[in-house]
């Protein structure tokens, strides 16, 4: 996975994630929206053939958007910790 810097502004950043897809992109999209601050969160694939998504963070209220994307990254990081123990528990 390869990660660039595409747009960095005030209350907008775009990042291009290389070799990922819907998955992690959805994901990421989803937890985003959960912040408070995220006025707008989405991603497109930026092709098909190649692979890779360009995700779009848009914050409101002063609300810095890389600290929205960490923020957004740690929720995730807890949920997948949660869903391993769960699933490590109910293991036969």
């Amino acid at each position: 996975m390869d990660l660039r810097f595409v747009r960095e502004g005030n209350n907008r950043l775009e990042v291009e994630i290389l070799g990922e897809d819907h998955t992690i992109g959805n994901y990421l999209r989803a937890s985003l929206l959960t912040v408070e601050g995220v006025r707008q969160a989405g991603y497109e694939v930026i092709h098909p053939l190649t692979g890779g998504i360009r995700v779009v963070v848009v914050t409101e209220n002063g609300k810095d958007p890389k600290a929205a994307m960490v923020e957004a990254l740690e929720k995730m990081t807890k949920e997948v910790e949660e869903f391993r123990e769960k699933f490590k528990k109910a293991s036969p």
